[in-house]
C-alpha cells in the first residue's frame, strides 16, 4: 500500500475523532512534513547561501559544524539507506516526511527526485543537509498548530534572506543584516526537527524535546543549546551542576567579545556515522558525551557461597544525559550491560551480554531500549511502520534503573568472586547495518560508556 493512499484511508476512516490529522495534510504544503516557508510556496534552493559563504567571518563557527551530523544528514550512509527502503516500501509522501529535517532547503524547493536506480537527486545546496542559512532563516514555529500541538516533524518557518536571526540582540554584522530571535534562544528551536510522530497515528517516533520537556533539566532552565551547543567539558559540568554555563568568545575573528557563544558541533552520541565520514573530531566528543553520561553502583552481599545462589544488584544511572538514555531511534539504539563474573583464578562462572560470532548481541541481555511493532503487533525497526511501543524501558534524565543477577558459584572455587558491570553502547544492531548496507557494511564499533566492579569474599 503506498504511503499517500494509506494516510487518505486512515484520515478518511478516522476523520470524526481525528481532524487534526486532516487539518495537517491541507495547511502544511509539505506534508508530511511539516516544514513551511512565511508565504507558503515553495523556495528556490539558490535562494539559500551555501555554507562556504558564511565561512569568510565564520571561520571557527564552520570549522566546528562542517563535519557535524548537521552537516552531514544527508551524507549519512544509513540514513539515506533506510531514506531509500522507506520511499521503496512506503510510497510517496515519504520523502518529504524525512527530507523535512534532513534537508528542510530540498524541500522546501520541492527538488528532491529519484533517478533510475532509486536514488535521491538534489541541488548542491540540499545536500549541505542542516546548514547555516537555512537556521539562521527561521522565523518561527508551527509548533501549536500540529496534530499534536508540540514541536514535531520540521515544525519551522523558513524566509531565507539576507537577514540572520539569532540569539544577539546587538549583533551589527559586516557582510548580512541580524535580528534578534527569541526562538533560538529555546529548546523548541531544536524540538522543532527532533520530535518525530508517526504523520497517520501520530505516535511518538522520537520523542527526544518530551523527555527534556518533562525532566529536571527543563526545570532548571537547561535547554539543548546549553548541552549540544558547547564545549564537551563545559556540557559535562552543566549535567554534573544543572547550571547553565557560560563560553566567553567571539563569533568571528574581528567581533566583539561576548559572554556566551554557542559552539557548533552539534555532536550526541553518534560516533559511528561521523567516524565512518572521517570527522574525527566529532566522533571523539560522541565518545567523550557517552562516557560522560552513565554511572553504574552496585550493591554486593557480604558473601559468597561455594554452591549456593549469590545475588548483586545492578544500579545503572543516567548522570549526563538531558533526555531518556538511549533517545531518539530507541528502537534500534543498543545500550546493555556486559556482566562477566570471575573467581580468584580468572575462571568465568557467570556471564550476560556478550556478543555471539555475528555481532549480536546474546539473548537474555539487559538492553535499555523500546520494543517497537507494527500494527499487527509484528516487531519492526521501520519507522514507517511502527504504531506502539510494547515496552519501553529507557532510562530518563537523572533517573535510574535497577537489575538483579543471580548466579551459582562452583563448588571449590577459589575467592573472592569479582564481579564486573559494563555499560555498552553501540548506534545501532549489527544485523540492522547489515540489512541497509549489505556487503559494504562495517563492523560497528561499540563504547563502553561505564563500569564498575567489586568483590565478594567466599
Amino acid at each position: 500500500m503506498r504511503f499517500t493512499t494509506f494516510i487518505i484511508m486512515f484520515i478518511s476512516t478516522w476523520l470524526i475523532i481525528s481532524p487534526a490529522i486532516t487539518s495537517a495534510a491541507e495547511n502544511f504544503p509539505f506534508f508530511p512534513s511539516l516544514v513551511n516557508s512565511d508565504t507558503g510556496e515553495q523556495v528556490p534552493s539558490s535562494d539559500f547561501y551555501p555554507p562556504k559563504k558564511c565561512a569568510g567571518c565564520h571561520r571557527e563557527l564552520y570549522k566546528e559544524w562542517n563535519g557535524s551530523m548537521h552537516s552531514n544528514a544527508i551524507k549519512d550512509p544509513i540514513f539515506n539507506a533506510l531514506w531509500k527502503l522507506a520511499a521503496d516500501e512506503g510510497g510517496e509522501g515519504t520523502e518529504n516526511l524525512c527530507a523535512g529535517c534532513h534537508t528542510a532547503v530540498g524541500t522546501l524547493a520541492g527538488e528532491i527526485t529519484r533517478d533510475d536506480e532509486g536514488n535521491f537527486q538534489m541541488s548542491d545546496i540540499a545536500r549541505e543537509g542542516v546548514q547555516c542559512h537555512l537556521c539562521h532563516s527561521i522565523v518561527g514555529t508551527s509548533m501549536l498548530e500540529t496534530p499534536t500541538n508540540m514541536p514535531q516533524n520540521a515544525s519551522i518557518i523558513v524566509r531565507p534572506s539576507k537577514v540572520m536571526r539569532g540569539p544577539f540582540k546587538d549583533a551589527e554584522p559586516m557582510w548580512h543584516k541580524a535580528e534578534y530571535s527569541e526562538l533560538h534562544t529555546k529548546a523548541e528551536f531544536c524540538g522543532n526537527c527532533h520530535n518525530v510522530f508517526h504523520p497517520a497515528n501520530n505516535f511518538h517516533i522520537e520523542n527526544t524535546y518530551n523527555e527534556w520537556k518533562f525532566s529536571i533539566y527543563a526545570q532548571k532552565g537547561i535547554i539543548c543549546q546549553d548541552c549540544h551547543m558547547m564545549p564537551i567539558e563545559k556540557a559535562i559540568e552543566t549535567a554534573k551542576t544543572l547550571t547553565r554555563p557560560k563560553n566567553p568568545g567571539k563569533a568571528t575573528g574581528f567581533s566583539k567579545e561576548r559572554e556566551n557563544i554557542f559552539t557548533h558541533e552539534f555532536v550526541g552520541a553518534n560516533f559511528t556515522v561521523t567516524a565512518m565520514l572521517g570527522a574525527d573530531k566529532h566522533a571523539e566528543i560522541a565518545k567523550k558525551r557517552l562516557k560522560s553520561a552513565a554511572s553504574i553502583d552496585l550493591t554486593l552481599p557480604a558473601k559468597a557461597t561455594d554452591d549456593g545462589i549469590t545475588r548483586v544488584k545492578v544500579r545503572v544511572n543516567n548522570i549526563g544525559a538531558g533526555h531518556n538514555l538511549p533517545t531518539s531511534l530507541t528502537e534500534v539504539r543498543q545500550v546493555w550491560l556486559d556482566i562477566k563474573v570471575l573467581d580468584a583464578e580468572g575462571k568465568i562462572i557467570y556471564t550476560r551480554g556478550d556478543l555471539d560470532e555475528k555481532g549480536n548481541i546474546a539473548a537474555g541481555t539487559d538492553l535499555f531500549g523500546v520494543e517497537a511493532v507494527d500494527s499487527e503487533g509484528h516487531h519492526t525497526i521501520k519507522p514507517w511502520e511502527i504504531e506502539r511501543f510494547t515496552y519501553n524501558n529507557t532510562i530518563p534524565p537523572k533517573g535510574y534503573a535497577d537489575r538483579e543477577y543471580s548466579f551459582i558459584v562452583p563448588k571449590g572455587s577459589k575467592g573472592p568472586i569479582n564481579f564486573r558491570a559494563t555499560l555498552r553502547y553501540r548506534g545501532y544492531p549489527q544485523a540492522v547495518a547489515n540489512y541497509l548496507l549489505g556487503d559494504d557494511a562495517p563492523t560497528l564499533p561499540i563504547v563502553d560508556m561505564t563500569a564498575a566492579e567489586g568483590s565478594v569474599p567466599l
